[in-house]
């Protein structure tokens, strides 16, 4: 066990906090029941589960790979795709991935209809924010699981928006739909004031990535990017006629 003292010691983005369930049973089994639950559709079940387990031990530690809840930031997980479509949280930016978390589900599963797995992958990421992102951080989304969200709102013909927002002092990207309440999907949140990380080469480079996207089916199906103006200023769009430029805030995203 890492001495709490000698935590600066060690490279930062290796430290995690582990919450390990203190009732006896192995780490893994306890997860894979509620991946089980979660198969089953049955959401606030899956949740009410958790209550009810025996109350987590907190200890930081190099991360050892069986963990039942990892904390983690935005910058050190990412939630992407397996080769098999299945939605897993993983760490980001390493030579070495680790899963920590799995859905039960599959995006490539045609016996679920499309609508039902956007809603399906909406609450698996609800799931992972809430057990295992550091409070007040967000573990964002990688670029192929924003595609395979735009990939399915295309089959069920839903109006889509990219959206580069900004309330306050805090940047969001999301995947928007206008026409459908609490189907939003937020891809990431950043500080615009944060003197550690400068987020607008990252906003910049997913500008890049929903252009690309709405060139490629524009001949099939029209998506908006909607930029924020103060963001557009910062990353240079503000001339650019395949982006629409606002200075309207939009109300809270509803799936946070």
């Amino acid at each position: 066990m890492t001495d709490q003292n000698n935590i600066s010691d060690r490279p930062v983005n290796r430290l995690v906090i582990l919450h390990w369930f203190d009732n006896g049973t192995c780490p893994e089994e306890d997860l894979a029941a509620l991946v089980e639950k979660y198969e089953n559709s049955h959401v606030q079940e899956m949740i009410d589960a958790t209550k009810q387990v025996a109350k987590p031990r907190s200890t930081t530690r190099i991360v050892q790979g069986n963990a039942v809840d990892v904390r983690i930031t935005s910058f050190h997980g990412i939630i992407d795709l397996d080769k098999d479509l299945y939605p897993v949280l993983t760490n980001a930016r390493t030579d070495k991935e680790q899963v920590f978390a799995k859905a039960a589900f599959s995006l490539a599963d045609m016996n679920i209809d499309s609508s039902d797995r956007l809603f399906s992958l909406r609450e698996f990421i609800k799931f992972v924010q809430h057990h295992w992102a550091l409070p007040g951080l967000y573990i964002g989304l990688s670029m192929h699981v924003v595609r395979e969200i735009a990939d399915l709102a295309y089959w069920k013909n839903h109006t889509l928006e990219f959206r580069l927002d900004k309330r306050g002092d805090v940047l969001v990207m999301a995947a928007h739909f206008p026409k459908i309440q609490d189907r939003d999907f937020v891809i990431n949140i950043f500080r615009g004031n944060d003197p550690g990380f400068n987020p607008y080469p990252t906003l910049k480079e997913w500008l890049w990535f929903f252009r690309n996207y709405a060139k490629e089916v524009a001949e099939l199906w029209a998506i908006r990017i909607v930029v924020n103006e103060s963001i557009a200023r910062e990353i240079g769009c503000l001339d650019s006629n395949d982006v629409v430029i606002t200075d309207e805030q939009m109300p809270p995203y509803p799936c946070l």
